[in-house]
C-alpha cells in the first residue's frame, strides 16, 4: 500500500515539475499539437506509424494561417517555420543563432546514415554546406529540371 502510494506521490511530482517542458508552446502563445508525458506529440514516429518527415508535414499542412507550428520531441521542443520571410531570417539573418543545431542529439553514435547536410552539426555541417552549395546554384538547378521531370514521371 505504501509502495504504491509513494509511486503515485512521484508521478504527480514528476508531473507538475514538467508542466512548464509540457506547456512550452502554450506558454509562448505557438500552436502546437497536444503534448503527453515521455513522448512529446511524436508517439506516432515513436511507434513508427510514420516517419517523422512525415510527421513534420502534417503538421505543416494542419495549420495553414499559422507562421510557427511547435511540436516535443520526447521532451525536446522543435519548431515548423511555415513563413517564407522567417525562414529566410533563420537562415540568413540569425544564423548564428540555429545552425549548431542538428537532428542528431546522440553525437556518440557514429551512423552512416546520419552523415548528410540535415544532421550535421558544426564544422561538418559548414563543410558540406560549402562542398554542395555550388551543385545547386539556379542555372544547375534549371539545366536538371528536365531531367527531375523526366525521372519523376517514370514513377
Amino acid at each position: 500500500m505504501f509502495l504504491s502510494v509513494a509511486i503515485m506521490a512521484v508521478i504527480v511530482i514528476l508531473l507538475f515539475m514538467n508542466y512548464h517542458k509540457y506547456n512550452y508552446w502554450a506558454i509562448r502563445g505557438v500552436k502546437h499539437e497536444k503534448c503527453f508525458p515521455l513522448f512529446g506529440t511524436i508517439f506516432r514516429v515513436i511507434t513508427q506509424q510514420i516517419c517523422l518527415s512525415e510527421y513534420v508535414a502534417e503538421l505543416y499542412h494542419k495549420y495553414p494561417k499559422e507562421q510557427l507550428v511547435g511540436f516535443s520531441i520526447c521532451g525536446m521542443n522543435a519548431l515548423v517555420v511555415r513563413d517564407p520571410e522567417l525562414i529566410k531570417q533563420v537562415l540568413a539573418t540569425d544564423f548564428q543563432h540555429f545552425y549548431p543545431r542538428a537532428l542528431n542529439p546522440n553525437k556518440r553514435v557514429i551512423e552512416p546514415m546520419l552523415k548528410n547536410l540535415f544532421f550535421a552539426d558544426g564544422d561538418l555541417w559548414k563543410l558540406l554546406r560549402q562542398r554542395l552549395t555550388p551543385a545547386f546554384t539556379s542555372g544547375k538547378l534549371k539545366a536538371m529540371f528536365p531531367l527531375i521531370v523526366e525521372r519523376t514521371e517514370r514513377l
